[in-house]
């Protein structure tokens, strides 16, 4: 009996530790090595301590202190305290239900030992295929903004934690056991539902974004052939009064507006072009010129369209917030978007009083007043997850904000 308890109890930490690294969604591997480490550990704590409630405590603490290290340092470096609290948590909460499930199973006396023990397994095996299953729709990009806005509900993973590991210190029923296998699935599924909500907000705002784009970018359109004939009948007034000069001069000035508006047009999305004239419209407002580059029309970019829209506009933003502070707007704004190898680079450029604003730059933080600070800390992760990366130039007093962006014939041929 006492065997089997302690095989049970290291049986769960390796589960527990393996159903909360499935957080991470990848290096399958490495969490099946790390999580054998940690049941073997958790399986041989009775050499140091027989005492189940003392030897299930050491238990506990060495789990969050083991994955605390492991998420930090080994499985993901650039993991958030975000993810490290909420692997811990559900770890701890795995291994709570899965010891008072052993701990109600084994205590079935009116049982067989050997009906106990298999009893026991098939539960286990229930309990980490289904939370498996669960964590498949977990965390998904951007996973920390359904439970830190507007209420700040990470509360909600410790609460969920310790109130699963808890109940194994006491006595080991089994309809205690079937409360907390229903509590573990019903607080999984509640965070899943969070998350996808807050997925269908963001889907929501994108297609209501994409709108007010196509809209800007069709305004622009319908003004451009509204003006047409007036343009016609200048050039027509001009060379009946025979003034081929005047003539000459206005045809420039309109072939200038022309290839500015027909370089955007290159581009594959038309939502991409509507945000760059939305920004040329309000640079112009404010007196400052933004020059557009196109060799590449980003049909191959990896990103999604409001991805790339994302990138672009936090990029143009910073360099817009910027222009708006100097006294002499005439370097403008310049965006260039080419393509170099394997990558698509979204270059904007602006001068600059200050010295590169991204040396010693954290996220959360800004040098501008009322601003936060996480328009780049945003792209970068974007830009990250793809493969790609975002980083800054100084040459003399203007500097450069590249986004370098895998295309995606390559990511499909990886």
């Amino acid at each position: 009996m006492l065997i089997a308890d302690y095989v049970f109890l290291g049986l769960g930490g390796a589960i527990a530790c393996l159903v909360a690294f499935g957080w991470e969604e990848k290096r399958l591997r490495p969490s099946v090595v790390f999580s054998l480490i940690a049941g073997v550990v958790c399986g041989l704590s009775w050499c140091l301590n027989v005492d189940l409630v003392l030897t299930e405590g050491a238990c506990v603490l060495f789990l969050i202190v083991y994955i605390l290290v492991v998420m930090q340092y080994i499985m993901r470096p650039e993991g958030t305290r975000a993810d490290t609290t909420a692997v811990i948590c559900i770890a701890c909460a795995c291994f709570g239900v899965l010891r008072v499930l052993a701990g109600a199973f084994i205590g079935l006396s009116v049982l067989s030992l050997f009906f106990r023990v298999m009893l026991t397994v098939a539960a286990y095996s229930g309990v980490a295929a289904f939370a498996g299953k669960i964590l498949k729709n977990l965390p998904g990009a951007g996973w920390e903004k359904a439970f830190m806005e507007p209420e700040r509900k990470m509360w909600m993973f410790p609460v969920f934690g310790v109130s699963l590991s808890l109940p194994m210190f006491g006595d080991c029923t089994l309809p205690a056991a079937l409360l907390e296998v229903f509590a573990l699935f019903a607080g999984l599924s509640l965070f899943s539902l969070m998350i996808r909500n807050y997925k269908g907000e963001v889907l929501i705002s994108t297609e209501k974004q994409y709108r007010d784009e196509m809209q800007t970018y069709m305004s622009v359109i319908r003004s451009q052939r509204h003006d047409y004939n007036f343009h016609v009948q200048t050039l027509h007034g001009l060379l009946l009064k025979k003034d081929y000069a005047g003539c000459e001069r206005y045809l420039d000035e309109l072939l200038e507006d022309s290839v500015a508006v027909n370089s955007l047009l290159t581009i594959e999305d038309a939502a991409v072009s509507a945000l760059i004239l939305s920004f040329q419209r309000k640079a112009a407002q404010e007196g400052i010129g933004l020059t557009v580059s196109i060799e590449n029309n980003l049909s191959q970019i990896a990103t999604k369209v409001y991805e790339t829209n994302k990138i672009i506009g936090n990029l143009l933003q910073n360099a817009l917030d910027e222009a708006e502070t100097l006294p002499d707007k005439s370097y403008g704004i310049h965006l260039t978007i080419l393509k170099r190898g394997e990558f698509a680079l979204i270059s904007v450029s602006n001068e600059t009083v200050r010295e590169n604003p991204m040396e010693g730059y954290k996220a959360g933080t800004s040098s501008k007043i009322g601003h936060e600070g996480i328009g780049i800390a945003s792209i970068q992760a974007l830009a990250s997850r793809y493969g790609g990366v975002v980083y800054s130039r100084m040459e003399g007093n203007i500097i450069y904000f590249v986004a370098k962006i895998p295309l995606r014939v390559v990511k499909e041929k990886s």
